[in-house]
């Protein structure tokens, strides 16, 4: 039964491409046309560039408020500032242990949000991190990485990270007019 089925429906096509060669019918093509993969491969990439569009410019700009617009930078080279710098450096390199790379500016005053951040890399992990003292949480420790392997030593690398924003925030706490220091400098340079 499924044989004559079969023999009826070629039949059917075979008839059918004999009509057009008889009529000279040209199948319809159409030129230049762009197919839409709209599937969920597609999405999905389409998501993910906008996600690390978005994971990059939080990470260049973190804040999200215009208390975070102005800012005084603290180098190596800030009059009165300088040993701060350093002195925050060396404590990162004794807790952490890694190879941490801090920009000239890492260390930035916001004066209009009376906020201290500090940013800072370690490139074998591909890896940047945030401390942030008045972040409104109270947990102002902020990582962004790209493939980070969870291994045994990673996780106790981001323990470790952890541990540096707790000590960096006990010893601006126990420096306690250190931020007035830093706001009467900032008004001074503007």
């Amino acid at each position: 039964m499924a044989t004559d089925f079969t023999k009826k429906m070629l039949k059917t096509i075979r008839e059918n491409v004999d009509k057009t060669k008889k009529y000279n019918v040209e199948p319809l093509i159409v030129e230049n046309t762009i197919v839409e993969e709209d599937n969920f491969l597609s999405r999905s990439k389409v998501l993910m560039e906008e996600a690390e569009k978005k994971t990059l410019n939080e990470a260049n700009n973190s804040f999200n408020d215009d208390k975070h617009n102005t800012e005084f930078p603290i180098t190596k080279r800030t009059p009165q500032f300088g040993d701060v710098r350093v002195s925050q450096e060396e404590s990162l390199l004794k807790t952490i242990g890694e190879q941490i790379t801090l920009k000239d500016n890492a260390l930035l005053y916001f004066p209009d949000a009376d906020d201290l951040v500090l940013n800072g890399e370690i490139k074998s992990l591909n890896l940047t991190f945030q401390f942030r003292f008045n972040d409104p949480s109270g947990q102002g420790v902020y990582v962004w990485t790209d493939g980070l392997q969870l291994t045994e030593e990673n996780s106790r690398t981001l323990g470790k990270i952890r541990d540096a924003f707790l000590n960096w925030k006990q010893e601006l706490v126990q420096d306690g007019d250190l931020l007035e220091k830093l706001k009467k400098a900032s008004e001074r340079n503007r």
